[in-house]
């Protein structure tokens, strides 16, 4: 069985990160490793590139390669709706207070996007296990950092509630052996929640910092702005214990502009240029093409 692999492209708007997340999934997919390529992105490029419209139920493009088009509005429902059950059957008396209304109100939350975009992730994981690759085209930087964030900051909260909980359950339970002594102590099922959710942001933080199962790659221009952008994803992902894979120089022109050598920016991290075309690079054969001419192989930065 294969054992997944996980690639998350990063970068600022407009440099090139669909593009880039298209043309490795094209070079895995000759090598003969299955692929899913998702996009997280609302812009829809990928069916720009791959003049097809996606939506989130995986389109075939050859024997191995599959992709789709993540819905960010039908996800955070999913999310609700799901959360909406297991709130309702592990609490019944919480119907008399009408909590249709308040998951309405919910979806509107801060947040919200984040959550529904790891449930996404989780699910795609779960779905395409057997897979070789998952290539996710993410969105720009700030909902990126977001949800890459959003295990730890996750832990804290829960680890905060876990407290507050043993703290109300203790004094439940002295009271407990005073007025009922000898009766077994009823089932906590909040605490057994909140230790599930707990467990679950555990796997992911554990998933995002193994580079066994997880590769980071940050898209990049020969830019003052695009350069900056990329610093601070590195170090943001640094303080999420994360180190890229690799960077993606993606040249938008032909001519020599600012950064002459970007090897010297980011000492420590393999850069692979993608060169430039000046043919758009959309469609299929364009898209092989731009592989071939220019021998793109990836091998510098993919995992071994």
């Amino acid at each position: 069985m294969a054992c997944l692999r996980t690639l998350f492209f990063l970068g600022k708007g407009g440099t090139g990160k669909s593009t880039a997340s298209a043309l490795i999934s094209l070079v895995l997919k000759e090598k003969g490793k299955k692929v899913v390529l998702a996009s997280f992105d609302d812009a829809h490029n990928q069916a720009d590139i791959f003049e097809t419209v996606f939506s989130d139920k995986a389109c075939s493009l050859g024997p191995c390669l599959e992709v789709l088009q993540i819905d960010r509005d039908k996800q955070i429902k999913r999310y609700l709706a799901k959360t909406a059950k297991q709130v309702k059957a592990s609490f019944a008396y919480l119907t008399a207070f009408n909590l249709d209304h308040y998951f309405d109100i919910l979806k509107f939350s801060p947040g919200m996007e984040e959550y529904a975009l790891v449930a996404a992730f989780t699910d795609l994981v779960a779905r395409y296990k057997t897979h070789d690759y998952l290539v996710i085209d993410m969105p720009p930087t700030a909902l990126s950092l977001r949800f890459f964030n959003l295990p730890s900051l996750s832990l804290t909260w829960t680890d905060q509630l876990e407290k507050l909980r043993n703290q109300i359950n203790e004094k439940k339970e002295i009271i407990s052996r005073i007025t009922l002594a000898g009766k077994e102590f009823e089932r906590d099922k909040i605490l057994q929640r909140l230790l599930q959710i707990k467990s679950d942001y555990q796997a992911l933080k554990a998933l995002f910092e193994d580079p066994a199962q997880t590769s980071f790659y940050v898209v990049f221009n020969r830019d003052v702005l695009s350069v900056a952008e990329t610093r601070r994803v590195i170090e943001h992902l640094d303080r999420q214990v994360i180190k890229p894979r690799g960077l993606i120089c993606n040249e938008r022109t032909g001519a020599n502009g600012f950064i002459q050598t970007v090897e010297t920016l980011f000492p420590g991290i393999p850069i692979q240029t993608i060169p430039y075309s000046s043919a758009s690079l959309i469609g299929m054969e364009a898209l092989a093409q731009h592989i071939r001419s220019n021998e793109l192989t990836f091998d510098k930065i993919l995992p071994e």
